[in-house]
Parts: structure tokens; sequence; C-alpha cells
């Protein structure tokens, strides 16, 4: 049965979702809602689907899935709206500025019985997909430590003003794009995180985000992984490049690369890895999705993954602003609304 899609913001993102719906017959944009009119009724001629200025109205249409591609500050009303009008969501990351607003959202998807996905590419990079293969058939043995280097010009003359409004970005190149790095994170790792440490710069004159930060994320079994951001150069790509998790057994790299392995004797091989699919980095999100929905399962990443990836940004603010390591495991940093005490 074909499901009817309601993308609610037409931004810059849009098309990359517009792309990847057209992949699948059984899925049909019905409806985009943008504030400007004019300018949504040039998208829709463009791309299909009906023109809304109010976001409220899309759901007399009929829709079962929502795509929610709106600054940070919308995500949760607009998504807590479709999860109470039935709708499956698919999230673009990072999924709320808050914990309290995610534990809200994972709340009310379990009692409404609909699919919260954070739509996250990273998660379906071929070579985040392929070191996930390769790392849970036990080949590279157990975890030892890892390391993951970005640099990129955040704050370029395109970025709308928003992004460099911490209450309506909820932070800079932490928060927007640190979310990517914990999710090849997330997709390698298994053990439970209980510790951040942090530092965060503001060296951009003119906001009030950060532009830099050095991450310390420590786990149950005392392993830990560093996470460097810096947000002030164009991106030097040999830097890049150094991403790399150690093993018992060897080394994986730049995963979202070209990906590497070396072997204890320093071998290096380069698996091959799965193509991008035809519709872009999105189109990976949309097959899950429906599968997810089909099968009834939880889609992956689901609303909890995207919400630790949140936590873990948050965790870092607070330590940076303490001077503390911030300690996972207390209550406050729960994502579970009903744990009893």
């Amino acid at each position: 049965m074909e499901k009817l899609i309601g993308l609610i913001g037409a931004g810059n993102i849009a098309e990359s979702h517009v792309r990847a719906i057209k992949q699948f017959p059984e899925l049909k944009l019905a409806c985009v809602v943008r504030r400007d009119l004019e300018k949504c009724k040039q998208f829709t001629s463009k791309y299909g689907g009906k023109p809304y200025t109010d976001y409220r109205d899309i759901f007399e249409d009929g829709v079962d899935i929502v795509t929610v591609a709106l600054p940070h500050y919308l995500h949760f009303e607009v998504t807590m709206t479709a999860i109470k009008r039935g709708c499956h969501v698919l999230l673009e990351k990072p999924v709320a500025l808050n914990l309290d607003e995610c534990r809200k959202i994972i709340k009310a998807a379990k009692e409404n019985n609909v699919k919260v996905m954070t739509a996250n590419c990273t998660y379906m990079y071929p070579g985040v997909l392929k070191a996930k293969e390769i790392i849970s058939s036990g080949r590279l043995g157990k975890f030892i430590m890892g390391s993951i280097i970005s640099y990129r010009f955040y704050f370029t003359e395109e970025r709308p003003d928003w992004f460099l409004q911490k209450k309506l970005a909820g932070g800079g190149q932490l928060f927007n794009l640190g979310v990517h790095r914990m999710a090849v994170v997330r997709s390698i790792i298994s053990v439970k995180e209980v510790s951040v440490k942090a530092t965060v710069g503001f060296f951009q004159k003119g906001c009030d985000v950060e532009g830099n930060g050095m991450i310390f994320v420590g786990y149950e079994d005392e392993t830990a992984i560093l996470i460097e951001e810096c947000g002030y150069f164009e991106v030097p790509q040999k830097l890049n490049t150094g991403m790399h998790f150690v093993f018992e057994n060897g080394i994986i790299g730049d995963l979202t690369g070209k990906m590497w392995i070396s072997d204890r004797r320093g071998n290096i091989e380069y698996p091959e890895l799965p193509p991008e699919p035809s519709g872009g980095p999105y189109e990976s999100l949309y097959r899950e999705m429906l599968s997810a929905i089909n099968d009834n399962r939880e889609p992956y990443p689901s609303i909890i993954e995207g919400s630790k990836d949140v936590r873990i940004i948050l965790a870092a603010y607070e330590s940076a602003t303490t001077g503390k390591q911030v300690d996972l495991t207390v209550k406050e940093w729960d994502l579970d609304n009903d744990k009893e005490e």
C-alpha cells in the first residue's frame, strides 16, 4: 500500500529527501510545508506535493509519514504533534534541544505506537555499515580506544542566522555536526557510555555558539574515544582522514572515506564497500523506515540513538562549563522516563 509523506521544511536539505523518496514506488510526496507560500509553490511545482504554510493542516490529507527538516528549535513541537496524530516521523538530527524533549518524544512514540527515526545519514554510510559488519563478526576482537578528527569551516556566509543562535540551534559545531561523529562511534562500539569530559571553545565573533571542542567519552569497560571538532578553517583533507579505532587484532580507520584495516603487523587492507545508493544517502534511511513500519519494529537509527547522540554533546557542554567529568549513569542523564528508583 502506498504511504503518503508530508515534508515539513523545504530548505537546503529538502531536495535530498525528495531524491530519496522518489526511489520508492510505495512512497508518495503528498505535501510540503514552508512558511513562504511562493517558495513552497516553486518547490512543489518542481518536485510534486501540495503546498502548505502551516504544518498542522497537512494531517487532514491523511499523511502516514512526516519528515521533519526544520530548524532545530522547531523539532520538538512539530514531532510531538505528528506523533499525536498517529504519524510515523523521520526526524532530522539533532533530534531535540535538550534531554527533556528527547524523553517526551520517546515516551509519546511508545504510547501512540508510531516509529520515530533519526535522520542521520552517517549511520548508513557504506564504510560505517561495512565496519559494523566486520566488528560484529569478532574478527578484530575487543575494542580498546579510538579517535575522530573533524575540521571544516562552520561559519560560512551561506549558513542561516538561526544556526548561530544557541537558543534556536541548541549549539554550534558540536551540536550540529558532532552528532555525526557520535553516529560513527555508536555504530561500532556496543559498550555502554558512562562518562564525558570535554573542553569547548567560542572563538568566532558575533555569535554565541561554539566553534570547537574536545570530547572524551568513557565506557563501562574502561575503554574510551576522543572526538576533536574545529569549525574555524577550511577542511584539510589529510587531517580529517585521521579517524581510527583500535582493537585487539588491528586498527580500522577512515570509515567515512576510503576505509582501511591494519593488522598487528601493519599490513593494510582496503575492504570493498557497497555502492552509494542512487537516491543519495537518505535512500537507506527511507528504506529502513519502510521496513520497520512493515515489520512493526523499531527503525535504526531510532529516536533512542539520536537522543543518545544529543546526550553526549549536552554532557560535553556541562563538563566544559563546570570543569568536571559528567557521570552519565546518574538519573539526571537517564533517557528512560519510567525507570524506577
